[in-house]
C-alpha cells in the first residue's frame, strides 16, 4: 500500500487538525472579598447554582467571575479559533455564595501554527518558549486586567424578576502578586492528539475468510 499526499488540496497529512491543551487554574489563593478584585474566574451564572446568591454583593462576585471567563476566552482567540471541552468547576458547595476553588478545561486550537511560542509572561519572570506558556500568559493577562461591562445580574433584593442591569467592574484577582497569578495557571499539551500520518494509522487487522 502507498499513501499519496493530496498536495494540491493544501492539506498536510503531517499536521493534526488542531492542537489540544489542558488548563488548570487553582484559585484558592485568589481573593474573594466583596470588591472589584473578588469573584475569581468561572463560567457559572447565578442561575447555575442549586442555591442562588443570597445578597447582591455575593451575586456580583459571580458576575465578576463570569466576566473574567469571557475576557479569558477573548484573549485565547486572538491568534486562532478554538473550542472548549471538559469544563470542570470545583466549589465547596453548590451555592452561589460559595467561591470557586479550581477550574479545569480542555482547549483545542483549530490552527495551532498561529499560536506563538515567543514572548514574556506578564510579570516578566519567564520567557515564553512554548505554545503552552503563551496560553498561560494570555489567561494570566485576563485575570490581571480591569474591565467594566453592563451585565444582567441576579439581584435577590430587586423584587419581581430578581434581576438588575448593572455595570460590573472586574479587577485583577490578586492586586499585588502578579507572579502568583501566573503560578496558579497550569497549561499542558496533550501530545497524544496526533497527526494521521501513515505510520500512525491503525493496522488493518480485520479477519479474512475463505469461501466455504
Amino acid at each position: 500500500m502507498a499513501v499519496v499526499e493530496p498536495i494540491s488540496a493544501k492539506v498536510s497529512i503531517a499536521q493534526p487538525a488542531g492542537q489540544m491543551f489542558t488548563v488548570d487554574i487553582a484559585q484558592s489563593g485568589f481573593t474573594d472579598a466583596e470588591s472589584v478584585n473578588g469573584g475569581r474566574v468561572s463560567p457559572c451564572h447565578a442561575s447555575d447554582f442549586a442555591t442562588k446568591p443570597t445578597t447582591l454583593a455575593q451575586s456580583l462576585l459571580v458576575s465578576r467571575g463570569l466576566l473574567r471567563y469571557k475576557m479569558m476566552m477573548e484573549n485565547l482567540a486572538i491568534r486562532s479559533n478554538f473550542s472548549v471541552h471538559n469544563i470542570v468547576t470545583t466549589y465547596a458547595s453548590d451555592a452561589g455564595d460559595s467561591p470557586i476553588t479550581d477550574l479545569n478545561f480542555t482547549l483545542i486550537f483549530d490552527t495551532a501554527d498561529f499560536v506563538p511560542t515567543t514572548g514574556t509572561t506578564i510579570d516578566g519572570s519567564t520567557s515564553t518558549t512554548t505554545k503552552a506558556l503563551f496560553i498561560q500568559d494570555k489567561i494570566a493577562e485576563a485575570l490581571n486586567t480591569t474591565r467594566t461591562e453592563k451585565m444582567t445580574v441576579f439581584n435577590p433584593t430587586s423584587g419581581a424578576g430578581l434581576i438588575s442591569d448593572i455595570e460590573v467592574t472586574a479587577g485583577p484577582v490578586l492586586a499585588t502578586s502578579i507572579g502568583e497569578i501566573v503560578e496558579a495557571i497550569t497549561v499542558t499539551e496533550v501530545t497524544t492528539f496526533r497527526p494521521n500520518t501513515a505510520n500512525q494509522t491503525p493496522t488493518d487487522s480485520a479477519l479474512t475468510y475463505s469461501a466455504e
